[in-house]
């Protein structure tokens, strides 16, 4: 569980102090079930903001289960966000490509007030990109706190020996896990 904290954890962190999030906050998170995304919630949820999150179907009751609010993804994901917060959201982060970005953008959140993690093209201007390294110092402390006072938990979709790393990497490729794949040393 401790391996998954590096980088799942302060990339999350990162990515909600670029936005600023603050309790009384509505943020949209684009790809919430991913693994960076379980962290993401937590944190969100842990600092007062309200987390509607996009992900498949499939995965709902497993982000219901972290506190966001579920949505799909994909075409019209605009309206079904609308439909879920009327009075509108404050800020989103993406931690898959750019949809949920260009999504806040229409719903009027200020580019300041959005982040995306993920590799791609270039996000729109005055968007932040976030990684772990941008993490502030004692995050990853802070993270390990919360862990332990029981606030975020770090679902273990499966532990894998190190002898079966394939299966473990096919797992992981089907981005259908819920929570985090484990190679045991």
């Amino acid at each position: 569980m401790a391996a998954t904290l590096p980088v799942s954890g302060l990339t999350a962190s990162a990515a909600l102090a670029a936005i600023e999030l603050s309790a009384g906050d509505t943020v949209l998170i684009g790809g919430a079930a991913v693994g960076v995304g379980i962290f993401t919630v937590q944190l969100a949820k842990l600092a007062g903001a309200r987390v509607i999150g996009t992900a498949s179907q499939g995965t709902f009751g497993f982000l219901r289960s972290l506190g966001a609010e579920p949505v799909a993804y994909g075409p019209g994901l605009a309206d079904r966000v609308r439909a879920l917060a009327p009075e509108g959201i404050t800020a989103a982060t993406d931690l898959f490509g750019r949809e949920a970005a260009e999504t806040a953008l229409k719903l009027g959140v200020t580019p300041e007030r959005i982040s995306v993690v993920a590799d791609g093209p270039a996000p729109p201007p005055g968007v932040s990109k976030a990684g772990a390294l941008d993490a502030g110092p004692g995050t990853l402390e802070r993270i390990a706190d919360a862990i332990h006072a029981g606030e975020i938990t770090v679902p273990i979709a499966a532990t894998f020996p190190v002898e079966q790393i394939r299966e473990a990497v096919t797992t992981q490729a089907e981005r259908h896990v819920h929570g985090k794949i484990v190679i045991a040393l």
